[in-house]
């Protein structure tokens, strides 16, 4: 009895304490240091290749491939699927990125072979072979021993950062893209739901800016449509677009993107905790956006890189648009808006879907498959621009961009044949028209770039002025 009644005496003496809420935790600033003075980050854009040929770039271009290993952490975008089609349970999906990017199972680990360390697979070839094509990507990522960030299981896992350690400091990676197919948003799960394998999304709602009298004309049609639409906002939407006036001198049309505030918010805390886990966090978006053609970023990419790097983002790497952006100087870090190709092997894939025939009106069995893809890419992929870009190797001090030297390759665009869309370092007329462009294309953002010696150069000061 005696041991009851002292049981009871000091159940009810815990159960008050047990009952009182907690006290909130008071957050703190996480304390953050920098990556080691001399750090070397190395970056190039999409990684179209889709066969093994290291062992021809070792002959054709050495240069390039002592330059790509010789930074602390090299960086690309993965934009393939590397599957094996006797064995993959993975099938070509009813929609793709727009084309079912394909690459031998081999390819990863002769990307790695090459020096890079790091890549993103964010991008609008993620699920062209649907969540199996995705995670046989990844594992023949693992594999290889290539960290990988933008994809997983749920959307949690594709936000997560991803972590390299280096002498220097270890680096951690957070990707995104705005250009996704429908299926290619990766969800979490909630209760009894599953998670939806994919890609970390930043969603965007473009309004198409014309001219005064267009946006007058559209306000009419509109207002016959069977639900009549009025402008709300100085906005009018008609069949699935909305519309705004622009004042722009030229009358043409032009565009204008409002990014989903949650992925948006999602991916800055990311980014901070890369920074905070890490000693140099690197931010990369896949963005299509306005246009392929457009050499001048969208405005909410130019927004959220640099907020990117508020949050503690050490650089930001755009890629998608195949062709070359400019590059601006924020706060001391390095905005790259778009680095094109490194490799745009597209004209080499042996085994299409029956749905890409049918998406050019090509009959099956009347054509080959290079037949298909030459008659495509002299379509879509002819400009010249496409197969010229840089390696960007930028060098760090006090946790701040100090210089970035930018070495001009040569994707072959005179090449015919299979050595079409292989990387090489540019030849010196090659070489000097890609720099004297990045130089137009960076006068904007206000960054000056030298060309020594057949390379491109900005320097910047301990404040983070050129």
């Amino acid at each position: 009895m005696r041991h009851s009644r002292l049981a009871l005496i000091l159940a009810l003496a815990a159960a008050p304490l047990a009952a009182q809420p907690a006290e909130p935790l008071k957050l703190a600033a996480v304390p953050t240091v920098p990556v080691a003075d001399g750090f070397t980050f190395a970056a190039v854009g999409d990684i179209i290749y889709l066969r093994p040929m290291l062992a021809t770039i070792e002959q054709r271009s050495p240069s390039m491939l002592k330059l790509l290993r010789s930074a602390d952490v090299t960086f690309g975008n993965f934009e393939t699927m590397a599957l094996d089609l006797g064995t993959t349970k993975a099938s070509p999906q009813a929609e793709s990125g727009g084309t079912w990017m394909l690459a031998a199972p081999g390819v990863p680990k002769d990307v790695a072979a090459m020096g890079f360390d790091i890549v993103s697979v964010a991008n609008n070839h993620a699920t062209d072979w649907g969540a199996e094509g995705l995670f046989e990507t990844m594992a023949r990522l693992d594999d290889a021993g290539l960290v990988h960030a933008g994809v997983g299981r749920s959307l949690s896992l594709a936000r997560a950062p991803r972590y390299v350690d280096t002498a220097a400091g270890r680096v951690g990676m957070v990707s995104a893209s705005s250009s996704f197919t429908p299926m290619s948003r990766a969800a979490d799960p909630l209760g009894e739901v599953p998670g939806r394998p994919g890609l970390n999304p930043v969603r965007v709602e473009r309004t198409a800016l014309v001219a005064p009298k267009h946006f007058d004309a559209l306000v009419e049609i509109a207002a016959t449509a069977p639900t009549p639409a009025v402008p709300k906002d100085g906005v009018v939407r008609l069949l699935g677009t909305a519309y705004r006036a622009s004042d722009r001198p030229d009358g043409r049309i032009g565009f204008t993107y409002t990014p989903n505030a949650a992925d948006v918010a999602g991916n800055l805390l990311a980014v901070r905790q890369a920074r905070q886990n890490g000693n140099f966090a690197l931010f990369t978006l896949h963005n299509h956006e306005p246009s392929n053609a457009s050499e001048t970023p969208a405005d909410f990419a130019i927004a959220l890189a640099r907020q990117a790097i508020d949050a503690g983002a050490d650089a930001y790497v755009g890629h998608g648009p195949h062709i070359l952006r400019g590059i601006e100087i924020y706060k001391g870090k390095p905005i790259f808006y778009s680095l094109a190709n490194f490799a745009m092997m597209n004209n080499s894939l042996d085994a299409v879907p029956a749905d890409m025939y049918e998406q050019y009106g090509v009959t099956p069995g009347s054509a080959t498959t290079p037949e298909l893809l030459a008659a495509r890419n002299a379509r879509t992929f002819a400009d010249p621009a496409l197969y010229e870009s840089v390696i960007a190797i930028s060098r760090y001090a006090g946790g701040r961009v100090a210089e970035i030297r930018l070495y001009p390759i040569d994707l072959g665009v005179a090449v015919q044949g299979a050595g079409r869309g292989v990387p090489a370092m540019a030849d010196a007329a090659v070489g000097r028209r890609i720099l004297e462009r990045m130089q137009r294309l960076s006068a904007p953002f206000g960054t000056t770039i030298s060309i020594e010696k057949g390379v491109g150069v900005i320097r910047v000061s301990a404040e983070g002025k050129e």
